[in-house]
């Protein structure tokens, strides 16, 4: 019984990681999100967050990894951290966002459900 379960929570954790990779778009024509994620080949993503609407634009480009069905990625400039974590629920990609405003400013922001493009 004991190798049995063990042999199934090896599996578990051994499952691979979603695929991220891909264009995404969110929001409305007035309030523009995207999203391009890529994969390197040792495995970490690249993660680039775009948002737009009067008033605000805002831009990271992160580097992460996933595991299992949830991707994060974090983006350092001038000494601010913005993280990002993606997660697919319901056919859509959720981002939500931690640490981010000097990225974006007040008036808009990277989270959302991201659909593929």
């Amino acid at each position: 019984m004991k190798r049995v379960l063990t042999l199934a929570l090896c599996a578990f954790c051994a499952a691979p990681a979603a695929a991220f990779d891909g264009r995404y778009v969110a929001g409305t024509k007035a309030y523009s999100q995207e999203l391009t994620i890529g994969k390197s080949s040792d495995g970490s993503f690249s993660v680039e967050a775009l948002v737009a609407t009067k008033g605000c634009t805002g831009a990271a480009t992160a580097q992460g990894h996933a595991q299992g069905e949830t991707l994060v990625a974090t983006a350092t400039q001038d000494g601010e951290t913005c993280t990002l974590t993606l997660s697919r629920k319901a056919g859509r990609l959720l981002l939500e966002e931690e640490h981010c405003l000097y990225f974006h400013g007040a008036a808009c922001e990277f989270a959302g459900a991201y659909r593929k493009r």
